[in-house]
């Protein structure tokens, strides 16, 4: 999450290589503030399940009203198998005059 050069998220994906859940830097910022940090924990047990996501030919307007409208920062780019190909973060949006 963190060699991107900004918070981001890190994408959980099952055997199949199928996107099963997301792990936000709020998720871990949120755990660090209850004092409940336990790195021997598996991600799926703190991970947002079913994310909400978007294809690789949608509308960047279409991402920009997902995010706004779930209030997140992050949306995983998924192919029509429900594998990420990509990670869209609000910032990429904002730098594209996309959003106010």
């Amino acid at each position: 999450m963190s060699t991107v050069g900004r918070p981001g998220a890190a994408s959980v994906i099952d055997e199949a290589g199928r996107l099963v859940g997301i792990f936000t830097d709020g998720d871990l910022r949120r755990l660090v503030q209850q004092n409940d940090i336990d790195f021997t924990r598996p991600v799926s047990a703190v991970m947002g399940r079913n994310p909400r996501t978007i294809g690789p030919d949608d509308w960047a307007t279409t991402a920009a009203e997902i995010l706004r409208e779930g209030q997140i920062d992050q949306l995983p780019v998924v192919d029509d198998r429900g594998r990420p190909v990509g990670l869209l973060d609000i910032q990429d949006l904002l730098a594209a005059r996309l959003l106010a």
